[in-house]
């Protein structure tokens, strides 16, 4: 009688990474760890949620750019150097400065390095297990290719221990940043071992949207939940109203100051538009008006960014970006995400996002260093101010939201390049499906006939996107409107009072300044000046008490 074959050995081969119980783990030796290989101190939240990752559960991080969620992945991996994670990414550039720059033995597998390294010569390497984090992109972690050659091999998945999915609001259509190949993620829980854990992370979380994600990535009903408040102080939120037709764009006038001499003199900022063609007609318009106030060549400071400009471009623009010699970018979402561009002054919306985590993603791009003032700016027409949005208006930009995804949020020359070096990339519902190969549904459903994505899409999807266009339309509203402090919506919309505050040295490295107040009034448009709401004034009132204004 024949053995088991070499396939169904390697099917079964027990996991080799150990899962905690919590009275096992000595959270002050792992502090001491990342401080001795790091150099950084774990706060408490990002030291609970290590523990619950090494403990086995789930993990959801609720926290900003900047704020430790790199280190919450990293911490686990301190224990054992056989244990390995994948990150899942969105943006090449991005992976490979992550990799770079990190202390841990890291790949980032994209086009870049697949052809510098060799595709076979890489694969062999982290299935080995050279490599403790691995960085992907959700169109290769999706891939029939990093499926057969990695996914599938028990010898790399028995010491895996999670899947960070960084950016994780892209999975949701609502989620501000919607990416097909982020909403296929789901079907890891049925080619991955049982002991293998999510680990979720964002900026912009807020309950319906983490409800969604819950669902379409099978989050365990035990998921350890970190929220922390992605309040921004040190950036002004306000809305304008247009005062000119909007073809004209000559309510953006204003972003080259009439006394500017030199480019220094134009403050750093990025104005998303919906769609290319708003975001290249802006530019024409911006370039002539700085041929007016004299400059020769607006061009090399006032530039285009969309999906179809090709990488080279974009790298060139976000360098431009983050060295100052590029002043403006006129822009549609395909700039900003992941990047960690730490000198945007101002940030422009010009005409209402798709939802409100859209308003909230591209509103967090102003201001990342928190030690500088900076501004968000909404501007939408007389119509949108008088009547408001509908929930028909919510479907209609979500709909452009689905035609417009692929296009604009996968890569089309990193797509070309990764099937040169034959990586066989999925296309529409020729991926692998979790009905194919039987989801876990989190690790205590205990549901042995679970129903499938399809069953469910038929079931809640209707009434689900219902609930969350309502919600949408309310808080949209309400942010236009300014009735009240738009912080306050912006928190209430966050559910920011039920979130660990930042606060130095507990929870955050944030430093608040005692002239912070004053961010409350710059550059306010006198057309929709609203009323402070009472939080606000108190702040200030306790500010001009302490003479912490500056004079």
């Amino acid at each position: 009688m024949s053995g088991p074959s070499a396939r169904e050995q390697d099917r079964v081969r027990k996991p080799t990474i150990r899962q905690f119980k919590e009275f096992e783990l000595d959270l002050p030796y792992l502090s001491r760890l990342s401080e001795e290989k790091f150099g950084k101190k774990p706060f408490g939240w990002q030291l609970q949620a290590a523990s619950a990752s090494l403990q086995g559960k789930d993990l959801i991080l609720d926290v900003g750019t900047g704020n430790g969620k790199t280190l919450v992945f990293n911490l686990p991996l301190l224990l054992d150097p056989k244990d390995i994670n994948i990150t899942v990414s969105p943006l090449s550039a991005l992976m490979i400065d992550q990799a770079s720059s990190s202390i841990l033995p890291t790949v980032a597998v994209c086009s870049e390095t697949i052809a510098k390294i060799g595709r076979e010569k890489m694969f062999n390497a982290i299935v080995a297990g050279e490599y403790q984090q691995v960085i992907v992109s959700p169109e290769i972690i999706t891939s029939l290719t990093f499926h057969a050659a990695i996914l599938s091999k028990s010898n790399f998945t028995s010491r895996l221990c999670t899947v960070c999915i960084d950016e994780a609001h892209c999975v949701s259509l609502w989620g501000g940043s919607f990416w097909k190949d982020y909403g296929e993620l789901g079907f890891l829980r049925g080619v991955l071992p049982p002991h293998v854990t999510l680990a979720i992370a964002s900026a912009t979380l807020p309950e319906h949207i983490l409800d969604d994600l819950r669902g379409k990535l099978h989050l365990s009903k035990d998921a350890h939940v970190v929220g922390l408040s992605n309040d921004r102080p040190n950036v002004a939120l306000s809305c304008r109203t247009m005062q000119h037709p909007a073809e004209s764009f000559a309510d953006l006038r204003f972003l080259i100051p009439e006394d500017a001499s030199a480019i220094e003199d134009i403050p750093i900022t990025l104005t998303y538009c919906n769609e290319r063609g708003t975001a290249e007609q802006a530019y024409d318009s911006l370039c002539h008006w700085a041929v007016d106030a004299g400059f020769e060549d607006p061009s090399s400071f006032i530039v285009f960014y969309h999906a179809k400009i090709g990488t080279e471009r974009k790298h060139l623009i976000v360098e431009g970006l983050r060295d100052g010699s590029i002043r403006i970018g006129i822009c549609t979402e395909a700039l900003g995400m992941g990047c960690d561009m730490r000198n945007i002054k101002r940030v422009l919306l010009w005409g209402l996002p798709p939802s409100f985590c859209a308003l909230a993603q591209r509103a967090g791009r102003a201001g990342r260093d928190f030690a500088t003032d900076a501004e968000a700016i909404l501007i939408v027409s007389p119509t949108t101010l008088k009547e408001g949005l509908s929930k028909a208006d919510i479907e209609e930009g979500l709909q452009r939201v689905l035609q417009s995804d692929k296009s604009e949020n996968r890569n089309e020359e990193d797509t070309t390049d990764l099937a040169a070096a034959e990586v066989q990339l999925t296309k529409g519902n020729e991926t692998i499906s979790i009905e194919e190969v039987g989801v876990r549904l989190g690790h205590d459903s205990g549901e042995e006939d679970a129903p499938t994505s399809s069953t469910l899409k038929k079931t809640r999807w209707k009434h689900t996107a219902q609930d969350f266009n309502s919600r949408e339309v309310k808080f949209l509203n309400l942010f236009v409107a300014g009735r009240q402090c738009r912080r306050k919506i912006w928190d209430d919309f966050f559910s920011n009072d039920k979130k660990l505050q930042l606060s130095y040295p507990t929870t955050t490295t944030f430093q608040s300044r005692p002239n912070m107040v004053a961010v409350m009034f710059v550059h306010l448009n006198t057309s929709s000046l609203r009323p402070l709401c009472l939080r606000s004034v108190l702040v200030l009132l306790a500010a001009i008490n302490e003479n912490c204004l500056p004079g």
